[in-house]
């Protein structure tokens, strides 16, 4: 089968060519679990993000299908975005099992675009199917990271039921701690620092800047956050 659509490429074939669906050759084929030939029709220049009549990318396809692991893995890591159609589809899927950590050109895991969009319920789907929550993206933070800026307070919450760090690091050595500060998010802070209360030894919470979340509160003018440091 590779043969022949490497032939027709070869012709110079309209590679997002729709059918009458709209559907490109890319769906086709990330819908069947055609790995080999998505991986080629990528490497040509397929348009990962086309839609079809019904507004459904390639993506959606390899979510749905029984056969999409390894398609899927190619799609994101070639600019696939990744939306909460997709993660919906992804959750009940249960041949995908493998592919709930699968991280997208920055870093990003669908849990983190879960918590990212505050969408609850899909974050505790992917969790209770094993999404990692220690995951980090190429500038270091967590999907606890995310939580503690967008201070969507739900999601914080079953992250750290999930045993979630408050003290993991990003690159630039800031806590979620220091997120929620300098955020101005007090029901997320709140919650972090209560899981604080079952570490024995709490160490001073310093960025690579010398910066404590007080500092960052202060900086960013939420004065109300000072009683709680």
């Amino acid at each position: 089968m590779i043969s022949v659509v490497k032939y027709l490429l070869d012709l110079g074939v309209d590679i997002n060519e729709p059918n009458g669906y709209g559907n490109t050759p890319l769906h086709v084929a990330c819908y069947n679990g055609q790995d080999v030939v998505v991986n080629e029709l990528i490497e040509c220049g397929a348009n990962v993000n086309q839609v079809n009549e019904k507004g459904f990318a390639p993506l959606h396809f390899t979510a749905a299908s029984r056969h999409g692991a390894l398609c899927l893995e190619l799609l994101v890591g070639n600019g696939a975005h990744v939306n909460i159609k997709c993660l919906r589809l992804l959750i009940g899927n249960a041949d995908l099992q493998s592919a709930v950590d699968v991280q997208d050109g920055n870093g990003q895991t669908p849990l983190m675009l879960s918590v990212l969009s505050g969408h609850t319920d899909c974050v505790y789907s992917l969790l209770n199917k094993g999404a990692s929550v220690e995951a980090k993206d190429k500038w270091g933070r967590t999907a606890l990271h995310r939580g503690a800026v967008t201070g969507h307070e739900e999601c914080v919450e079953a992250l750290l039921q999930h045993s979630a760090s408050f003290l993991v690091r990003d690159c630039k050595g800031r806590t979620p701690v220091h997120l929620a500060a300098a955020s101005g998010h007090i029901g997320v802070l709140g919650g972090l620092l209560h899981a604080a209360q079952s570490v024995e030894t709490l160490p001073v919470i310093t960025d690579n800047q010398g910066y404590t979340p007080l500092h960052w509160a202060c900086y960013n003018g939420t004065n109300w956050t000072e009683a709680l440091f």
